[in-house]
């Protein structure tokens, strides 16, 4: 008996079936705003933050005929430059014609929004890595460095909210160690920060300090240096035209520019205001 199997009709088979839903691509966790102080825009490229200076403490009079002396205030500034950051994809007609995507453009869009989202936390994170006051770990992130890092602040009379703003080593040393505890205030209270983070990069709240993560944050020499910050008035932002996403017909070309962009800058507000917490890469 003849039978006709594949590979007689090799030349009418689908050599391969290839799903219309794209796995989406790897990418750093992105933080938050919500601890950023940002300067109002205006018609400048520059923003500077400024900061009253401690004047002191008031000074015991000798009796009531004493004249109380005058103290001249101070105050500094940091001032953020806004420059500008871009991506652009471009997506020819025939591409989008065979591509197996139904939406191809709506994913390369996306995935231009993304990239320059990832360049704004590249260089918060960058920021992170300055702070001149560190606390070192001298080997894995535990939680008593990470508390050491908070009563550093604290002993520089710096006010709440903190946050803490550290990589995904050092987060997931620390809930190495949470889990595993035996301490009495640790038993059922810290149950949700040993479970795995999503993309918005928020880990969780320890000590009622809250804890972003991205593995945007930067390693020297063998550390890697995350920080704890008061939120609002250590880092400042300052954005002349926000993110934006925009398409450009090239009909020479024959394609679809998919341009996303934006214009800002970053700065240190404080020094003082924010503490390193190094630990070992």
């Amino acid at each position: 008996m003849v039978s006709t199997g594949a590979v007689a009709l090799a030349d009418s088979i689908f050599a391969e079936i290839v799903d219309s839903v794209m796995v989406k691509e790897l990418r750093p966790a992105m933080t938050s705003r919500s601890f950023v102080r940002f300067g109002a825009k205006g018609p400048s490229q520059v923003h500077s933050f400024p900061l009253w200076g401690d004047p002191g403490a008031a000074a015991a009079l000798v009796d009531d005929l004493s004249e109380i002396s005058n103290t001249a205030l101070s105050d500094t500034q940091q001032s953020a430059t806004a420059a500008g950051v871009g991506f652009r994809v471009d997506v020819t007609d025939f591409a989008r014609e065979i591509h197996v995507s139904s939406n191809l453009y709506g994913e390369v869009g996306a995935m231009v929004a993304r990239s320059v989202a990832e360049k704004w936390e590249t260089d918060l994170a960058a920021l992170m890595d300055d702070f001149s006051n560190v606390t070192t770990a001298g080997g894995t992130n535990t939680p008593t460095a990470f508390l050491s890092a908070v009563s550093a602040l604290e002993q520089r009379d710096i006010p709440a909210p903190y946050v803490g703003y550290l990589d995904p080593k050092q987060t997931g040393e620390l809930r190495a160690e949470l889990a595993s505890t035996t301490a009495v205030f640790e038993i059922g209270k810290n149950d949700d920060l040993v479970r795995p983070f999503g993309d918005s990069g928020f880990f969780g709240t320890l000590y009622g300090v809250p804890i972003w993560q991205t593995s945007l944050v930067v390693t020297t020499a063998g550390q890697v240096g995350g920080a704890v910050f008061n939120s609002q008035d250590a880092i400042g932002g300052y954005i002349v035209i926000d993110q934006r996403l925009e398409t450009q017909r090239d009909a020479s070309f024959q394609a679809l520019e998919f341009v996303g962009s934006m214009w800002y800058g970053l700065v240190e507000i404080s020094d003082t205001r924010g503490q390193g917490l190094d630990s070992t890469a």
